[in-house]
C-alpha cells in the first residue's frame, strides 16, 4: 500500500522556469523533479490505510479544501497522475486544515453534541469503520501535526499526493 503526502519548499522560479517547464519538454515527472531541485521537507504515509481517502472524507465533512492537499482543483500543478499529484499550497491557510481536524477531535470527545454534531459524527464513525481507521491509531493526530508543522514555509511549498 503507497499512499503518501511529502511537501518540498521550492523557490518560485526554479518550480515555474526549470521543473515546470522541464516536465512539459521532457515528460518527466515533476515529483521526480521537486526531488531533485526542491528541498524535501518531510512526508507522511500510513501502513494500514489510504491517507487521500481520510483527506477526502475530511473534505465532505467540514467543507475545508482538503483536496489542494492532494494536488486536485484549482491549485494543482500539471500534467499529474496517474501516479503523483502536485498542488501549490498557501503555508498561511495550512492551519485551516489543522483547525478542522483539531475541531473534529473536539467533537468525537465532547459528551453532548448536538443533532448537526452528531450526524456528523455519525458519518466519521461510519466511514472510520469502513476503513478500519482504529488500525492506525494517532492518525488524526499525526495528520494536524505534520500539516502544521508547514504553516510558516516561504518562499514556495508544494504538496505531493502518491498513490499506488
Amino acid at each position: 500500500m503507497k499512499d503518501e503526502l511529502t511537501f518540498y519548499a521550492c523557490d518560485t522560479k526554479v518550480l515555474e522556469e526549470k521543473i515546470m517547464t522541464q516536465d512539459l519538454l521532457m515528460g518527466t515527472e515533476l515529483a521526480g523533479e521537486l526531488e531533485r531541485l526542491g528541498q524535501h521537507l518531510g512526508t507522511l504515509y500510513f501502513d494500514n490505510l489510504y491517507l487521500g481517502d481520510v483527506l477526502k472524507k475530511l473534505e465532505e465533512l467540514t467543507g475545508a479544501p482538503f483536496k489542494f492537499l492532494l494536488g486536485m482543483g484549482a491549485r494543482r500543478l500539471e500534467p499529474c497522475g496517474p501516479v503523483s499529484y502536485c498542488g501549490r499550497q498557501i503555508p498561511a491557510e495550512l492551519g485551516e486544515y489543522v483547525f478542522q481536524i483539531d475541531n473534529l477531535q473536539k467533537l468525537m470527545k465532547k459528551a453532548e453534541p448536538t443533532e448537526k454534531e452528531r450526524e456528523m459524527l455519525n458519518k466519521w464513525e461510519a466511514f472510520a469503520e469502513k476503513i478500519h481507521l482504529d488500525s492506525e491509531p494517532g492518525c488524526l493526530d499525526a495528520l494536524k501535526k505534520f500539516i502544521g508543522k508547514f504553516r510558516d514555509r516561504t518562499p514556495e511549498l508544494i504538496s505531493v499526493y502518491t498513490r499506488c
